[in-house]
């Protein structure tokens, strides 16, 4: 599945997928080190979180202008906000050095939940929340692989 707006959608900025699903699909990733790891030169690398979800309205949207975001759930679930709305206004400045920037809530977004063994690709410029609780808190071991191009 792949969601996104056709106004938005470049097929350039997908050229890494496969290369990111073999990786994930012959990597151990309950013993990726947490934080970043596994630079493949460009292509992307993985960053490696654990935690427990919290009430996904904690958290503020945020954008990449450098990477897709491509979100594994390793152990655990929780819930995404995603958006293919691009017309959001900065609540933050850009940070250049973490690729990104806070944005104000779509007028419309969707929910998504993820439990281990799914993935979600979130394109740039599309605002979107993570560590969302569903029912309760819940630990979570997740993988994003941070895609370039």
């Amino acid at each position: 599945m792949l969601f996104a707006n056709l106004d938005n959608f470049n097929k350039k900025d997908y050229e890494h997928l496969q290369e990111a699903i073999n990786f994930l699909k012959t990597t151990d990733l309950t013993k990726t080190p947490l934080g970043r790891s596994h630079q493949k030169g460009e292509s992307f690398f993985c960053q490696t979180l654990d935690y427990k979800t919290e009430p996904i309205t904690d958290f503020k949207f945020e954008i990449h202008n450098k990477r897709l975001d491509l979100h594994y759930i390793v152990e655990g679930e929780e819930r995404i906000d995603v958006s293919s709305d691009t017309n959001y206004y900065p609540i933050s400045e850009y940070n250049e050095d973490r690729d990104i920037q806070y944005v104000n809530e779509p007028r419309r977004f969707n929910q998504v939940v993820l439990h281990q063994g799914d993935f979600i690709l979130i394109g740039m410029h599309e605002p979107h929340r993570t560590n969302g609780l569903i029912d309760k808190p819940t630990h979570v071991r997740k993988v994003v692989l941070k895609l370039g191009f």
